[in-house]
């Protein structure tokens, strides 16, 4: 019996050693089931991210805020691009109530169209108003905006609200006037100022044979446009020794154009042999004057744009030439350039626009009116 009870305590003490260890075999088992989910939680937490992601990165995931050294020409640049998401574009122009600003509005909303971005625009209610034109800039950092496009009204006076934008992560695009050196903006699209004031100067010192009296209408001095391209038409009408020339200011307005060319008519009476504008409209003034004191034909006067103003003004022989600086490119590159850069693909940091004389001969095919870009 004593063998018994032994034999059956034995046996207990076996299946309880048996039991403990399929108990601690099963441990490791479990804690590596435990730590296997535990890895896949973060990898689910990564592809959730990267799925969100998608719609607020570009492709490379980083929006480009400066051009690339170098400068290129609009076609070699082109006007295809593909935006990786739905961006909202700013336009801010010098002035909507001035025909050139109002066909680079359109010219921006037509690529925005056709590119499918959503182009705002903006400008002061009184032409070159800077103090205006800054509130705009100042309110488009918190607007929403992923790009601005910027014609400024002065270009140094804005300076500082374009450092905030660019401070806040948003590229501007300078179109059609050149942004400060010292500023990190992404491209200027637009012309070769110099190469438009030399342009101008020696298409209209031919046209009077090289000698006689110049006036030179410049726009408003410290925009980048007037500045630049005031000087070297004047720089080549000094070139020539029978030439006489000087400048004077008119913002670029019609009624400051006619004093401006008034008071020279009075000055230098039939000494005064061309009249040329930089920009603006200034030169419908002038043709006024010139009309209102009977010397058409005597003084030449050219005018700038391909407006409804210039483009009648050349057909109806009151302007020996106007001058086409490529409005449609300028502005429909600079949506483009936009959506480069929020891609996060490479932009130059100048597109070079064509500069273009215009006269009776090929008024009709550099035809820049709003309704004629609208049907290009």
């Amino acid at each position: 019996m004593c063998n018994v009870k032994r034999l059956l305590a034995l046996l207990c003490i076996v299946a309880l050693l048996v039991t403990g260890l399929c108990a601690c075999a099963q441990k490791p088992a479990d804690s590596q089931k435990d730590s296997a989910v535990k890895t896949e939680e973060p990898a689910a937490d990564n592809d959730s991210k990267a799925e969100g992601d998608k719609t607020d990165e570009t492709p490379s995931g980083q929006t480009v805020m400066v051009g690339s050294e170098g400068s290129i020409s609009a076609d070699e640049f082109g006007y295809e691009a593909t935006p990786a998401r739905k961006y909202t574009i700013a336009v801010v122009v010098k002035s909507a109530a001035i025909p050139v600003w109002e066909s680079h509005i359109v010219a921006a909303k037509k690529a925005g169209s056709e590119l499918g971005v959503e182009i705002l625009d903006y400008s002061p209610s009184k032409a070159d108003n800077v103090e205006e034109q800054k509130r705009i800039l100042e309110d488009l950092i918190t607007t929403g905006v992923d790009a601005v496009i910027l014609a400024p009204a002065n270009t140094e006076a804005v300076k500082g609200p374009v450092q905030d934008l660019i401070d806040a992560g948003i590229p501007v695009i300078y179109d059609n006037t050149m942004g400060p050196s010292d500023v990190d903006y992404l491209t200027y699209v637009g012309v070769d100022n110099a190469e438009v004031g030399r342009m101008i100067a020696e298409e209209m010192a031919a046209k009077i044979d090289y000698k006689g009296k110049v006036l030179v209408m410049e726009g408003v001095p410290g925009q980048a446009t007037s500045d630049v391209r005031t000087k070297a038409a004047m720089d080549v009408f000094a070139s020539y020794p029978d030439i006489t020339v000087e400048s004077g200011v008119t913002s670029w307005q019609t009624d400051e154009g006619r004093k401006l060319a008034e008071d020279y008519i009075t000055k230098w009476g039939n000494e005064l042999k061309a009249i040329v504008a930089v920009g603006g409209n200034q030169a419908e003034g002038a043709v006024e004057a010139v009309k209102a004191a009977g010397m058409q034909g005597e003084i030449l006067v050219s005018g700038f744009d391909v407006q409804e103003p210039q483009y009648l003004a050349v057909a109806n022989g009151d302007e020996i030439f106007t001058v086409s600086q490529g409005v449609y490119q300028q502005s429909y590159l600079s949506v483009v350039a936009a959506i480069r850069a929020l891609n996060g693909e490479s932009v130059p940091r100048q597109i070079n626009c064509p500069i273009t004389i215009v006269d009776k001969d090929n008024l009709d095919s550099m035809d820049e009116r709003p309704a004629a870009l609208q049907n290009r």
